[in-house]
């Protein structure tokens, strides 16, 4: 994974999706593959820094366009962040909106987006498992 440039993950992330173009979709399992295979955890958050790539998976999140598969590799994306370091819990909930968006993607899914549901809820328990009074000051 030394060959995964995060700024120009950071880049894709960004860009809108298209049928043509599927640079987000890469761009995201780039990013989940990175997280999970992380064994520097400070090396990990140097190279894709939550304070910056959180709030870029959350507008995908809140985007109502976005395709499934996108939504579901972008919940995968958040929860490996969780995952990888408890500590991130702060810059999950401190992204404005970010609960909003996980709940409402949550209560958008249905049996076809079981994938996504199952994401969503895994997110929320690590979020209010480590950091509930966070999301009630919110």
């Amino acid at each position: 994974m030394a060959d995964v440039d995060p700024e120009t993950l950071l880049e894709w992330l960004s860009m809108g999706l298209s049928q043509e173009d599927c640079r987000k979709l890469v761009a995201l399992e780039q990013l989940c593959m990175l997280l999970f295979m992380s064994d520097k955890v400070d090396r990990c958050f140097e190279s894709c820094p939550t304070l910056t790539f959180l709030p870029a998976l959350y507008r995908i999140l809140s985007d109502k366009t976005a395709p499934d598969s996108v939504l579901v590799v972008t919940a995968r994306a958040i929860t490996y962040y969780l995952d990888v370091s408890a500590e991130c819990t702060w810059h999950v909930v401190a992204v404005d909106g970010a609960v909003k968006a996980l709940c409402g993607r949550l209560v958008t899914a249905n049996l076809q987006l079981r994938d996504l549901a199952e994401q969503c809820v895994k997110v929320r328990e690590l979020i209010f498992t480590r950091k509930a009074g966070a999301v009630f000051e919110l």
